[in-house]
This record gives C-alpha cells, structure tokens and sequence, in this order.
C-alpha cells in the first residue's frame, strides 16, 4: 500500500496539504465565520458557474461517468460505481443516523438568511448537513480517474473539479467546510481501497472477458 501511495503522490500530496490546510483554517475561525466569508465574496459569474459545477458531484453525474466509461473499460466502470455506491450509503448512515442534529448553513444562520446573498433557483435546505454527499461523490469518481492516469500532470488537475465542487457547496449555503472537509476524506479514502483491492483481485484472474469495454460490441 505505502508503495501504491508514493505511485500515486502527485495526486495524494496536493490534497494532503490543502486538507491540512484546511483543517487549520478550522481550527483558528469558527464554521460560521467561514461560510460567511464564503457568502460575502460573490459574483454574477460565480452564480452561474457554482450552480452548474456542483452536479459534478451529484450521483447521476457519477453514475453516467461510470456507465461510459464501462465503453472502453468495464474494470474503470465497475471502480466508479462501486466507489460511488459504498460512499454514498455510508455516507447517507452518517447523515440519518449519526449526525442527525447537525443543520445546514440557512437553519443555522436563519436570522441572517435575509442578507445573504442566494443563487437563484437553487433551494435552499436545512437538515442532513454532515457530511457533503456532493464532495464526497466528486471525490470518489476523481480519485479513480487520477489513480488510473499515468500523468502526473493529469493527477494533479484531477483535483481540481472535485476541489470545485466542495467550495460550491459552500458558496451555494448548502454546506459548511466541516461538512466537505470530511466528505473529501471519506471520498479519496473509499476510492482508494476500492481500486486498490479489485486490482489485487483482478491480478489474480485469468479471465480475459474481465478487459475491455463495451465499445469492442459497437
């Protein structure tokens, strides 16, 4: 394992620093202070792009990456979906049924909701805050493709649209970074033992319909 991180540092290293980073930002102001920050500093352009970036970490997002990419890879495809799908329902558990009383930024700051600035047409939610379902799907689906790219270039601007998406769940109020702080980590850590042990296995198989995709059928 420690031989597969050093492989895959270009990837791992950024985001290790930016976390750490984060999570000192934490540590010295409040999630209150954070958000409102977050909230102050906005832009017509900004509207629109955070509005349409965060359903990259939406799960029919995932979902549709993972069934095209079973079209040159059904290995690639399997790592998505299977990666998606274990963190998104442990994700769900921690949601209803762990942090059930942790609230999302508009219940929290109900009496400055009036002066925030809001995008429009996105709703606004109260309940279900910790952690970020949205960060910890983009997380999950880019840590697969930056673990199965040779580039370490393309490693590391693999981070960033998932790093895009956990900010647009701030700026859009739907969470606060503690909530995206822990769904990034969750992401990257499911991802990797997902590909990590289906490569083990598949070292282990013979079997040569398990390479390929569905594109070979077309």
């Amino acid at each position: 394992m420690k031989l597969f991180l050093f492989r895959h540092r270009f990837y791992f290293l950024p985001f290790i620093i930016i976390w750490a980073g984060l999570g000192l930002l934490q540590l010295l102001f409040t999630q209150n202070f954070i958000i409102l920050h977050v909230n102050h500093y906005w832009s017509p352009f900004a509207d629109v792009f955070f509005k349409w970036m965060t359903f990259v970490g939406d799960g029919a997002f995932v979902l549709i990456a993972g069934l095209l990419a079973t079209l040159y890879s059904y290995r690639l495809g399997l790592k998505i979906v299977l990666s998606y799908a274990i963190t998104s329902i442990f994700v769900q558990f921690l949601k209803r049924m762990v942090f059930t009383e942790i609230y999302r930024p508009p219940k929290v700051l109900s009496a400055l909701l009036p002066q925030l600035h809001k995008v429009d047409g996105v709703d606004l939610y109260y309940f279900n805050s910790f952690p970020s379902g949205h960060t910890t799907a983009a997380f999950a689906l880019f840590t697969i493709l930056a673990l199965e790219s040779k580039s370490p270039v393309l490693k590391v601007l693999l981070l960033l649209p998932p790093l895009l998406v956990a900010y647009s769940r701030m700026y859009l109020l739907a969470h606060f970074l503690g909530d995206v702080f822990l769904g990034s980590f969750l992401g990257i850590s499911f991802s990797v033992i997902v590909y990590y042990y289906l490569n083990q296995f598949w070292q282990s198989q013979s079997n040569p319909k398990l390479g390929g995709g569905l594109i070979k059928y077309l």
